[in-house]
């Protein structure tokens, strides 16, 4: 177990019982959570590929068929890349999935390509006003 989920753990809840804070962490009834949104991005993208490789195992896919399964999920999961802290989470997701070999070289490229202008077009934005 890391010690970072020690230190701060993942609390989850139902819509109902929950309200998300300034800063996206998620209130449950005076208890916050304070793991980043980072890492909350991370875990989603792995467990996402990891629940759909399992099923398509279950399925009797291939193994070929199973890992395009998991790939199309986590890319799926990934954060839009709207505001400075999803355009952060979006970049480590997309490190995580070169790692993962989710991403080839070239599409993770043009991934992290992408989070450059984008986040390029947040600095832009907030020269103006």
């Amino acid at each position: 177990m890391r010690t970072c989920l020690l230190l701060r753990p993942t609390i989850y809840a139902s819509a109902a019982d929950a309200s998300r804070g300034p800063h996206g962490q998620v209130h449950v009834r005076g208890v916050v959570d304070n793991t980043s949104r980072i890492e909350r991005s991370l875990d989603e993208c792995k467990d996402r590929w990891s629940t759909a490789y399992t099923v398509a195992q279950n399925k009797g896919l291939s193994a070929q068929k199973a890992l395009r399964m998991a790939s199309v999920a986590y890319k799926l999961a990934m954060p839009k890349m709207d505001t400075r802290p999803s355009i952060r989470a979006a970049i480590a997701c997309i490190a995580q999935g070169i790692q993962l070999e989710v991403f080839d070289g070239r599409d993770g490229s043009q991934l992290l390509y992408a989070a450059q202008v984008a986040l390029s077009t947040l600095t832009e934005r907030k020269r103006k006003k």
